[in-house]
């Protein structure tokens, strides 16, 4: 018996989940938000071994964006995270848009479920690799300024002068607005300068914004 109630509901899933990709698109696309919502979403980062994943996210005040037979869809969301990037907790508040592919009968994200956090943390472990190994060439382009530019930020200098450092971040809290990002950084700076041992932790402020491509660069410095 309990097997048939099984088979049962599964198969009432199947059929519901055929109905709305069928016959509502637009239902489809709100079924994979809210499924993320409940079994959670796991966000590849680029250049990073582990995703950045949270158990309970949550999408609010959601615009579906799809005209009649069109294969593109858009839903355009605030999104409320908190999760974990290996040991850097991550807390996230704002606006978010996922675009989506009609694949058969049913739909997909290509660029994931939270394209536009992605890519802001992304930029944030960029230049917390960078600052850590002290590759000034990647951190200029992710300011957008020149070398000489990136060198002449004194903060920067500081901590470029630390030997055998270490840079732990052990938070960033995101807040995003369609065209501009406000990020809490806490971390931990460890290491050596000629004077003395280095331990110092603290909170910077951090601002991105989006350029032409829609990638994120840091607009009010790197530190």
């Amino acid at each position: 018996m309990l097997l048939l109630v099984l088979a049962g509901g599964l198969a009432l899933t199947a059929l519901v989940r055929w109905f709305w990709a069928s016959g509502d698109p637009t239902a489809d696309l709100v079924l994979q938000l809210k499924t993320a919502e409940h079994g959670g979403l796991s966000l590849a980062i680029p250049g990073e071994p582990a995703p950045l994943f949270s158990e309970r996210p949550s999408y609010d005040r959601l615009t579906v964006e799809l005209e009649p037979g069109a294969k593109e869809a858009f839903i355009t969301a605030t999104l409320d995270l908190q999760g974990n990037l290996g040991e850097t907790e991550v807390h996230s508040l704002g606006f978010e848009r996922v675009r989506f592919l009609r694949d058969g009968r049913g739909w997909k994200a290509p660029e994931g479920l939270a394209p536009v956090l992605t890519k802001v943390v992304a930029a944030l472990c960029a230049r917390r690799r960078a600052l850590e190994a002290g590759k000034v060439p990647a951190l200029a382009a992710l300011a957008a300024q020149t070398e000489d530019q990136a060198r002449a930020d004194p903060a920067l200098a500081l901590l470029l002068a630390v030997r055998g450092r270490k840079y732990l971040v052990k938070g960033w809290y995101v807040r995003v607005e369609r065209d501009a990002v406000t990020v809490s950084e806490d971390y931990r700076l460890t290491g050596a300068t000629p004077e003395r041992p280095v331990d110092e932790e603290k909170t910077r402020r951090l601002e991105l914004r989006p350029d032409a491509h829609g990638e994120f660069y840091f607009a009010r410095g790197l530190m």
